[in-house]
Parts: C-alpha cells; sequence; structure tokens
C-alpha cells in the first residue's frame, strides 16, 4: 500500500499533539471567515456549515487540517480518508439538525419529473447526500473511520429508482411508486461524540448505569469505582462506550463477563431521515428518529432484540448517543497464574479441557514464542512506549526477559480465598496433564501485574519488533496490520497454530496471541516502509489464511475488530447471498439514502439485485 512509515509516525506525533490542543484549547466560538472553509471543503453543499451555524451558533465546528486527518483514520494500516469537517454535538436535538441536513433535495431540481432524457440524467430531481461518521476515540481497526463514498461534488452521481413515499412533497403529477432520481455525493462530515460525558448513578441494589456515548472504559470505571460495581468489558484500548458498542467489542474478560452484545441492556440513537425534502425548516416527515431501545430489566422477551441490532452496526445504522450498561461486582479475591509450554498445540490444547471442565477463568490469554519474543526485545530496548498498554503502573516494575516459549496466562475471581485457589489448582492440574511448566501465581497487585506483564505489553512490543535504531524509521501503529478471527474450541489448538506456522514459513514477523477461553486470536503484523511489495504481499496472505481458515472450520472472520471495509468481502462466505440480503434490507429501511458510514460492512450497489 506504500506505506511510510517515517511519515506516518511523525504525522501520528503530530495529530496527537493537535488533538490535545484540539480539545482543550480550540475555542468553541464559529469563525469570523468562511474563505479557508470554501477553499478546502468545497465537497460539502456551498450552504451546510453556514446553516448548520444558524441553527445552532454555539455548535463546535473544526475544519482544522490536522483535526480532519486525525479523524479520517482508525489505529490501522489502511490510509487515511479524512472527512470535510468535524463536528461536535452537545445533544441529541443538535444531531436531529445535522442529519437532516445531511440528505437534502435540490431546490433548482423540484421541477416536473419527466422520462424525457432520463438516460441522459436531464429533468431528473437530485437529493444531495453528505456521508456521515460517528467518531469515538479512533481505536478502530478495520478502516471504520475512513470517508470512502464522499465524492468531490460533481464525480460521484448516481441514477437510482427510489420509491415517491422517500419524498416530503412529490407532486401531484407522479402517479408511479419509483421515480428516477440523481444521487450526488456532497463531502463528508464526522460527528465526534466528546462532549456526551453523562454518567448516571447506580442505585443501591440496582446492576446498570447509564452513560453518555462519548464516556471512555477507563473513567466510568473511575467513576463507579465508589459503588463497588464494574464495567467489565476491556478491550485494552481505554475506547469509548458508544465505540464499543458500534463495534461489538470484547477483550480479556469476555471469557467470563461476555463482550458488548451481552452487556448492553438499552440504548439511545439518532436514526437517520427516510424521508428528504427541500425545506430548511423540519416536519414530522423529514424529522430524524430519536429512538430509545430496550429497557433497565436485566433480561427481556419483548419484541425484536433491538439494542442488539445497533450493537456491531459500525455507525451504518445510526449515531449511538446513550447506553445502558450491565455491571458487575468488583471481585474481592483476585489470582493471576502464567504456565509455560513446550508447544503452541499443548497450550491451546489445555486451554480447551480448562473449559470443558467448567475452571471458571475470568482471563484466559495465550502467546506463542514470538509473542514472548517481542516482549523480551521490548525490555532490551527499553521503549517507554510499552507501558502505554497499561498506564504508568507498570513503569516501576522490576520485569525480567522470559523463557522463549509459548505461554499460557490465567486469571482468577471470586468472592472467598477458597474458591478462587480452589479453581486455580484446578487449572494447574489440567496444564500438567498437557506437559505445561514453570507454573507460577500471585494474588497480591503488584506481583500479578509483573506476571501478565507480557500480555499486558504485548500491542506495543510487537510493533517495535521493527524497531529501527538512530531513527523515527520504525513500524508504528499506522503501518501495522492488527487482525482477528474466532473459532470454536475444539479447533483452536490446530488453527492457532497453523497460522503460527504461517507466519514463520512466510519468513514475516508478528506475534500470535489470543483471548484463547473463547477461541478468538490475534496476529500482529508491523511493516516498515522499505518493506518490498513481496514481503507486504506475504503479510496480505497471513492474514487472508488466518480468515479462511477460521471461516472453514464455522468460525468469523472478526471475534472483537469489527468488518469495516477490511473484511466485508468475507461476509458472503459466511453468511451466503440470503443472509446478506437481510442486512442489506434493513441498513434499506434504516438509511435508505445510505449516509450513515457508506461501504462499510457491505455494499448497497453489490446487493441491489439480490432478494428483498
Amino acid at each position: 500500500r506504500g506505506i511510510n512509515s517515517t511519515d506516518l509516525y511523525n504525522y501520528h506525533q503530530k495529530n496527537m499533539r493537535c488533538r490535545r490542543f484540539s480539545t482543550s484549547n480550540v475555542s468553541h466560538d464559529p469563525p469570523s471567515s468562511t474563505t479557508d472553509e470554501r477553499s478546502h471543503h468545497g465537497r460539502l453543499p456551498k450552504d451546510f456549515l453556514s446553516t448548520l451555524r444558524s441553527l445552532h451558533p454555539d455548535l463546535k465546528i473544526s475544519t482544522n487540517h490536522y483535526d480532519l486527518e486525525s479523524h479520517g483514520h482508525g489505529e490501522s494500516y489502511h490510509p487515511s480518508a479524512p472527512p470535510d469537517a468535524v463536528i461536535y454535538p452537545k445533544n441529541e436535538n443538535e444531531i436531529v439538525d445535522i442529519l437532516r441536513l445531511c440528505c437534502r433535495q435540490v431546490v433548482d431540481d423540484i421541477t416536473t419529473i419527466t422520462n424525457k432524457n432520463i438516460e441522459a440524467g436531464d429533468g431528473i430531481t437530485t437529493v444531495e447526500v453528505v456521508s456521515v461518521i460517528p467518531y469515538g476515540a479512533g481505536t478502530s481497526l478495520e478502516g471504520h473511520l475512513c470517508f470512502l463514498h464522499s465524492g468531490n461534488g460533481s464525480d460521484i452521481d448516481e441514477i437510482v429508482d427510489i420509491p415517491t413515499s422517500l419524498f416530503n412533497n412529490p407532486g401531484n403529477d407522479i402517479s408511479d411508486k419509483f421515480q428516477k432520481v440523481r444521487v450526488k455525493r456532497k463531502g463528508g462530515i464526522s460527528i465526534d461524540m466528546s462532549f456526551f460525558q453523562s454518567i448516571g448513578e447506580v442505585a443501591s441494589g440496582d446492576l446498570f448505569v447509564k452513560v453518555g456515548a462519548g464516556v471512555t472504559r477507563n473513567s466510568l470505571n473511575a467513576a463507579l469505582r465508589h459503588t463497588g460495581m464494574q464495567f467489565m468489558v476491556d478491550p485494552g484500548a481505554d475506547c469509548t462506550i458508544g465505540g464499543m458498542v458500534a463495534c461489538g467489542a470484547s477483550g480479556t474478560a469476555a471469557v467470563k463477563y461476555g463482550t458488548m452484545r451481552e452487556n448492553v441492556l438499552a440504548l439511545r440513537a439518532v436514526i437517520p431521515p427516510t424521508i428528504v425534502s427541500s425545506d430548511i425548516e423540519i416536519s414530522e416527515r423529514n424529522r430524524p428518529l430519536v429512538v430509545q431501545f430496550g429497557t433497565n430489566a436485566l433480561k427481556s422477551s419483548a419484541g425484536y432484540d433491538l439494542p442488539a441490532l445497533l450493537t456491531g452496526s459500525e455507525g451504518t445504522l445510526g449515531i449511538i448517543t446513550e447506553v445502558t450498561l450491565r455491571l458487575h461486582p468488583i471481585p474481592s479475591n483476585v489470582v493471576a497464574a502464567s504456565c509455560a509450554f513446550d508447544d503452541l498445540h499443548s497450550a491451546a490444547e489445555a486451554v480447551a479441557m480448562i473449559r470443558m471442565m467448567g475452571v471458571p477463568v475470568s482471563r484466559c490469554e495465550l502467546l506463542d514464542e514470538a509473542s514472548v519474543r517481542a516482549f523480551n526485545h521490548s525490555l532490551y530496548l527499553g521503549h517507554g512506549d510499552s507501558n502505554k498498554a497499561t498506564g504508568n503502573q507498570q513503569q516501576s516494575l522490576q520485569l525480567q526477559p522470559m523463557e522463549v516459549k509459548p505461554m499460557l496466562f490465567l486469571e482468577f475471581a471470586g468472592h472467598s480465598e477458597t474458591s478462587v485457589m480452589e479453581d486455580l489448582a484446578a487449572a494447574q492440574s489440567i496444564c500438567m496433564d498437557y506437559d505445561g511448566r514453570n507454573f507460577a501465581f500471585a494474588s497480591d497487585e503488584e506481583t500479578r501485574q509483573a506476571l501478565w506483564a507480557a500480555r499486558h505489553r504485548l500491542y506495543y512490543s510487537a510493533i517495535a519488533l521493527r524497531s529501527q535504531d538512530g531513527d523515527d524509521g520504525g513500524a508504528t501503529s499506522r503501518s501495522t496490520l492488527v487482525t482477528d478471527a474466532c473459532v470454536p474450541l475444539s479447533c483452536f489448538a490446530d488453527v492457532v497454530t497453523a497460522t503460527a506456522n504461517d507466519v514463520k514459513e512466510f519468513g514475516v514477523i508478528g506475534p500470535c496471541f489470543g483471548h484463547a477461553g473463547d477461541g478468538n486470536f490475534h496476529c500482529i503484523l508491523p511493516m516498515l516502509e522499505n518493506d518490498s511489495v513481496e514481503y507486504k504481499e506475504k503479510v496480505s496472505q497471513v492474514n487472508a489464511n488466518l480468515i479462511e481458515r477460521a471461516m472453514s472450520v464455522g468460525g468469523t472472520c472478526t471475534g472483537e475488530h469489527g468488518v469495516g471495509y477490511g473484511k466485508k468481502k468475507y461476509l458472503e462466505c459466511m453468511y451466503g447471498t440470503g443472509g446478506i440480503a437481510i442486512m442489506g434490507a434493513i441498513k434499506k429501511a434504516l438509511d435508505p439514502w445510505n449516509m450513515m458510514n457508506p461501504g462499510k460492512i457491505l455494499d448497497l450497489k453489490a446487493i441491489s439485485n439480490l432478494p428483498l
């Protein structure tokens, strides 16, 4: 993909400085001149930002170059494709007006619709569509934040058949059920949800909390600490709650507490308008819907599971504004353990047996030899970046290199020390049956952190494997392919071993590791600027083999990273044309103008001829 790692590194550093500047020091007052906006962001309708400011004078809008760039990519190798403006709404009413203005009938074209020169596009109503992508913390990995279909004002010009019912004022002369419409893509906007910071009170005896979509996982748990409750989904990065819902996130604790799909009780969202109009004034027909899905109850059998519909939707169906989350008591007793194995297959088999025997592990992580080698290498380099994975608490730990063997990391938690130690003993016995050795455990927090350091620091340690001494030319998160898949536990040992062997046989560098307790595993494959085309093709082949191997045993192309546009080509293989058609029908019903994050999960053009 022509990755220039040096430029990416420098660009990433500038983005971080800019992001700090833009969130704390930029005035919320609108700029005094729009000259710069017109010259740099002419893809948007010419009156779009001015109309929005007239409706909401205090609305924060940024067209700063670095803000645009930082909102056009996640933490992955996918090239940046920035928006034309970043908008920071503070409430649902502002989002309603933003979405309404993103899909409008062009006033000059509201003339009599005839069949004259239909093929040439003459006499056809034009609808201008601005692409919209919600933004949380920017930690996604499959190109979720890239603006793929924003156009330049003229080059994306599509003639489609649209039901007349989708127009607010279709006119008396239209008798057909469908009419020809020219759809013009007019740029894109990023909806930054950072102002949605509400955290509700946790009533005594309740096991839920309502939070704004912009609240991050760490800030939520810090606010909950005094209640004795905690939100347990832990993807590693400090993601926003809205982003975690949108991507169906999970992480190391999913083996016990489940993924976001099991931990979302209810949510509020703004669904894009289905009816378009030329009117600036809002009406009941063209008003985007503000919907409440789910309840505060811990279970419900009433109707369709609508919270699940938006969980994992990746911003393609609407903008999540508030989430009701399931909480769990903070365990009073926690023990961490580690165990080395002579080969990866044996370690994976031990995991499957631990699960089969019903041993209640809280976390269960498997690292291959390359992962351990990456950890040892990071200690040699002394890279401070590796501490970003878990925060400053590890900087004072006395860490030592580990024996380069496949490692299993376990955690047990419960209400009593006796029950936790019994679970630990059962897992240790199983590990010994599969030739595990050097089984170690600890209950105090500092020793537990040291014991698990190789796993906690793995992301940055893996990228540091492709560091270059003396300059900034090493790999970065923006030049690294991070992929995942999930398989049935009975197949986990074979699939993860085959993937690790692929990495060795193709001669690429990258650890293979996973949330072994639920069959989810990852591969981190950093790349450099001067890597050959052949090397990059090998990296892509390792990724393709991993996914195809997972699907061949009934697994999924992604367990927790989501689809984005990086993995959408695999969905038809997983679900068939019928499944893709159903997803397309849902997308068309909720977002018929394909305004919300177009080109992610599925392509509407590709499914237009399928059933439904």
